[in-house]
């Protein structure tokens, strides 16, 4: 007997409990299901749709004729880098706040339907309220988080049109507008350094006095940031958040009650999964519904956004843009630069939907929880 006890204190593996490394793995996995799925259709949507969405915002605030005038001027003045110019704080912060959203959303239903029968049901106008109830409140708590990256997103792929174009005699002189633009974006600004300052500028100079091109200075996301903070203050990063607070919160409501409900559609409301199919046409329909709802604000909120590190800012007030775009173009004025949004939304934000459900049936599949329903 002591012979035995012997034995078994000179081998330490008698002492060694295995650590179960693979259920360890899957209840990590399972636990993370939704941060991981919004993380992967996150960078994916970034890295697909951006190029898109910087078309998008020169469109909205520059003078150009079309869109194919748009895309040769950035790539001729800035080429391939210009479409992806302040791409990096997106890649993280949409990661971000992509997993907050789809968790608060999922949270918000959970709530809903341990508190209110109603939501229940499994009828097409449970799953409209629902869901539409989700996206709004979903939409409200990003807001906060979201603003100063969006601010700092617009004013790196604006960068070197906001530039001013230095002559050799020290004028800067501002693009101006087209005509039919409301009137505050035609002003030619110009101002004269010290250096040269008596050299012969007439009124009309212009970048064609120019005799040779000045530097354009590309600064990272953190120096515009820190620019903004210097000028305004910490609340400067939150600059127009009122218009994005209710972009957001209408626009994620119409995201999300537009997915459900048209996969509610689309599925026949047949209570079974939907299928890839199914899901990516959702997905493509909601993101055109929520941009034709809240691509007005969005117009706003960027001309207004755009002009925050001015010295003397076109409008002073929300109404003043809105008074302007209206008298200049009408109500086809707000939706100036869309076209080139709604080709960007069915793609992206069908492959958003798809590349999350899919995510979600994956980690369900490693995670060993296959008895367990992750769809949305």
């Amino acid at each position: 007997m002591s012979q035995q006890s012997t034995s078994a204190n000179d081998n330490p593996k008698a002492h060694v409990h295995s650590i179960p490394i693979k259920e360890l793995t899957h209840e990590v996995l399972w636990a993370n299901r939704t941060i991981i799925a919004a993380s992967s259709a996150a960078v994916v949507g970034v890295l697909a749709g951006y190029p898109f969405d910087s078309v998008k915002t020169r469109m909205q605030t520059q003078p150009y004729d079309s869109i194919s005038a748009c895309v040769r001027h950035t790539y001729k003045e800035e080429g391939i880098r210009g479409f992806f110019r302040g791409i990096v704080p997106p890649l993280i912060t949409v990661s971000i706040i992509k997993s907050v959203s789809f968790s608060v959303y999922e949270k918000t239903k959970r709530y809903c339907k341990a508190n209110y029968p109603f939501f229940n049901q499994d009828s097409l106008g449970s799953t409209f309220v629902l869901s539409t109830t989700g996206g709004v409140v979903t939409g409200a708590f990003i807001a906060t988080l979201s603003c100063p990256f969006e601010l700092i997103k617009i004013q790196k792929q604006l960068e070197f049109l906001l530039q001013a174009s230095s002559i050799s005699t020290g004028a800067t002189v501002m693009r101006p507008m087209a005509e039919n633009d409301p009137r505050s974006m035609r002003r030619i600004v110009k101002t004269v350094g010290a250096a040269g300052a008596g050299a012969g500028t007439g009124a009309g100079a212009g970048p064609q006095a120019t005799s040779s091109q000045p530097k354009k200075i590309s600064t990272s996301s953190w120096h515009s940031a820190k620019e903004i903070i210097k000028k305004k203050g910490l609340p400067g990063l939150w600059s127009g958040f009122g218009l994005h607070f209710v972009r957001d919160a209408l626009g994620t409501g119409v995201y999300f009650g537009g997915y459900e409900t048209t996969k509610y559609l689309l599925n026949q409301g047949s209570g079974q999964p939907a299928g890839p199919l199914t899901q990516f046409l959702a997905g493509g329909i909601c993101g055109i519904l929520c941009w034709l709802v809240v691509f007005p604000i969005d117009l706003v909120k960027s001309l207004m956004q755009k002009e925050i590190m001015a010295q003397r800012p076109t409008y002073g007030r929300t109404s003043d843009c809105i008074r302007d775009i209206y008298k200049a173009k009408g109500t086809l004025g707000f939706y100036r630069g869309i076209t080139v949004t709604l080709v960007r939304a069915f793609p992206i934000h069908s492959l958003n939907f798809l590349v999350y459900e899919q995510t979600l049936l994956l980690m369900r599949y490693l995670s060993d929880h296959t008895q367990d329903q992750v769809s949305l």
